[in-house]
């Protein structure tokens, strides 16, 4: 309650503001892409793919709901105009965008959230990177956010935060597994939820491999939503096993007055983060 209505106080006294950095693959920030007035962008997924760079986001304009789709990133780090992909009646967030080997070719895949929907969906595209069509339901009936899929050691995961409002949601993190890829059927981790710590539950992005290692990122949320992110070095993943450890924390920058980040992806060339930025109002 008392966050709640802290929270509310904010918003009259202050503007906030998602939007994105363009880093080096150390960290090194090389952009910063500001949205327009009264919009966010956030929840970067970057591809590159025939010569080109796409960073896959969501936008949201003023109160209404989140819809997703691409800006192109030139080579002297300028964007492209937002292009929309995927628009729904509920709130569509976090577009995790991966490529599958299949039939000899790379089929592109979209796992967007849609916690409002009670569902995490699968969708393909037709044409790359602009039209994508619904594909399958990977679980139903779930309240499930930022959900991540990822190929590991001959299995297909599926890392989401399950939960009834957003402070159960930020608090736990549960695993499914299946051997096929699209899949319904996904088996529930026995360990399940593998986290329940607020400070390190929810995803803040993709998983990836550096050195040999797995890595997870996740949001810390205790205190406020994505405040920063932590980056967990997975120990054990199996049926039967899951651990990791923390090993660094990203925190927003504040020389571009930034308090809160809680994405991070990676393409081959650059790391994508997303950042909020707070600054007061001005009341005439």
């Amino acid at each position: 309650m008392i966050r709640r209505v802290r929270n509310k106080i904010r918003r009259i006294l202050f503007k906030e503001q998602w939007s994105l950095l363009v880093c080096d693959k150390s960290g090194t920030v090389l952009q910063h892409l500001t949205p327009p007035d009264n919009h966010i962008w956030a929840d970067p997924f970057p591809v590159e793919h025939g010569g080109r760079t796409y960073i896959f986001i969501e936008q949201q304009i003023g109160n209404g709901n989140g819809i997703l789709g691409f800006l192109e990133l030139s080579g002297s780090l300028e964007h492209s105009s937002f292009t929309p992909i995927l628009e729904r009646e509920y709130h569509l967030s976090y577009p995790q965008v991966f490529s599958v080997l299949q039939n000899g070719g790379l089929t592109w895949y979209l796992v967007p959230e849609s916690h409002e929907h009670k569902t995490v969906d699968l969708y393909r595209a037709e044409e790359f990177p602009r039209r994508w069509v619904y594909e399958t339901t990977l679980l139903d009936n779930v309240d499930a956010s930022d959900s991540t899929v990822f190929f590991y050691h001959g299995l297909w995961w599926l890392f989401t935060s399950i939960g009834s409002g957003l402070q159960q949601r930020n608090s736990n993190l549960s695993l499914f597994y299946s051997d096929r890829f699209p899949s319904d059927s996904w088996k529930a981790h026995p360990l399940n939820p593998v986290c329940c710590d607020p400070a390190n539950s929810r995803m803040a992005g993709s998983l990836f491999i550096e050195d040999n290692a797995l890595y997870r990122p996740a949001q810390d949320c205790k205190g406020d939503y994505g405040k920063k992110i932590n980056i967990n070095a997975v120990t054990a993943l199996s049926p039967e096993l899951y651990s990791e450890k923390t090993v660094r924390s990203i925190d927003p920058e504040k020389n571009l007055g930034a308090v809160c980040t809680h994405t991070i992806n990676y393409s081959p060339s650059f790391m994508l983060r997303d950042i909020k930025t707070r600054s007061p109002r001005r009341f005439a």
